[in-house]
């Protein structure tokens, strides 16, 4: 398990309760926090219209499933 990351500030958004479904269980299939999800996928749309942020300090790939890990 990953230790949390610190961050400075904090992000409210209100979506669609089928949107808000979706990342959750994408979130969960990779492994990962829906926060962690939803801030690599942010960061990565902001590069791609050109903004440029500070180096992303979060993990480069999510940790692996526990079932993966069993299988190992």
């Amino acid at each position: 398990m990953t230790l949390p990351l610190r961050r400075d500030a904090l992000l409210k958004l209100k979506v669609e309760s089928d949107l808000a479904r979706a990342v959750e269980a994408t979130a969960r299939q990779r492994g990962q926090t829906t926060s962690e999800f939803v801030r690599q996928g942010v960061r990565a749309h902001l590069a791609r219209h050109g903004v440029r942020l500070s180096p992303d300090d979060g993990p480069r790939t999510p940790p692996a499933s526990p079932a993966l890990a069993r299988a190992a």
